[in-house]
């Protein structure tokens, strides 16, 4: 393996870390926050810190024809996605919502094949399946006694899901051309425009806000959105989609630990059948990828 392949691994897999705690800390801030008012204020200070920072280091500026591509990207990734995902967590009980979420490496390898023209393998085809099945399992053993059922909020998941694949494949011919941050942080910009008409009533929102959600806000801004995201285009500039989209399958691996430590929340045994598939799924499109 490359030294570049072990640093685009790395980058994946602190994104999909920040990202797991992303799901408890955004319960948090939801309790406050109406989740348009939650995904402006986030977006909004994500692309702040980015834009910064690109001023900071003179990042190139993109071309006229990359304009269209990188709006696209930030009203599917960020737009869509945003508020698709903050609607459906409001409704739908963890163990679902990590199934339609996790519905992502499925479509991202489907759209980097038909736009992209990357290869799937019978192999990768496997891995991506087994993921997914690991992932019901996982579901599965977080929905308990309750039972497993989807709330009609499923469907704002499911469109989230279906955003971000779409808008992962729109994203990769725009990183050959440029680095991954200044990428990240102009589709912010678009992202948090599409946002803006939701703009009424924030400053509102923020001062009636106590100071966990705020925090909470802060940090969902700085880490899982700013950080994680430039994280995650620097890994999809330089490995296939459908290698980077299936380790979206381990967010809920690495949501157990945190959710055992930070909530008391002890998975139960399908939990940790379906972890150890997904964790075989992730490795078997990983190595094959290789």
């Amino acid at each position: 393996m490359s030294t570049l392949d072990r640093r685009a691994l790395a980058a994946l897999a602190l994104a999909l870390l920040l990202w797991a705690v992303s799901f408890p800390v955004t319960r948090i801030a939801l309790a406050a926050y109406p989740p348009e008012h939650l995904a402006l204020a986030r977006y909004g200070l994500a692309t702040l810190v980015l834009l910064v920072y690109c001023i900071l280091v003179r990042a190139p500026l993109p071309r006229c024809a990359d304009l269209p591509a990188l709006a696209l990207t930030g009203l599917l990734c960020g737009t869509v996605y945003q508020l698709g995902f903050n609607y459906g967590m409001r409704t739908v009980a963890s163990g679902p919502a990590a199934v339609l979420v996790d519905t992502v490496p499925i479509f991202a390898a489907l759209f980097g094949f038909l736009f992209l023209h990357e290869r799937l393998g019978v192999w990768a085809v496997g891995g991506i399946a087994l993921g997914f099945i690991g992932t019901v399992l996982i579901a599965s053993g977080e929905a308990g006694t309750a039972g497993f059922a989807f709330e009609p909020g499923s469907g704002y998941l499911l469109l989230a899901a279906l955003a971000f694949s779409l808008g992962s494949v729109v994203q990769k011919p725009l990183l050959s051309r440029l680095p991954a941050v200044p990428v990240t942080a102009y589709y912010f910009v678009a992202a948090t425009l599409g946002l803006a008409g939701f703009a009424p009533g924030l400053p509102a929102s923020i001062a009636a806000a106590p100071a966990l959600a705020n925090w909470a806000l802060l940090f969902l801004a700085l880490f899982p959105a700013a950080l994680s995201f430039a994280l995650w285009s620097y890994a999809l500039a330089r490995l296939p989609v459908a290698q980077v989209s299936s380790s979206l399958y381990l967010v809920p691996v690495f949501t157990f630990p945190i959710a055992w430590i930070w909530l008391g929340e002890v998975p139960g045994a399908l939990s940790f059948i379906g972890g150890a598939i997904t964790l075989a799924g992730v490795l078997l499109v990983q190595m094959k990828a290789r």
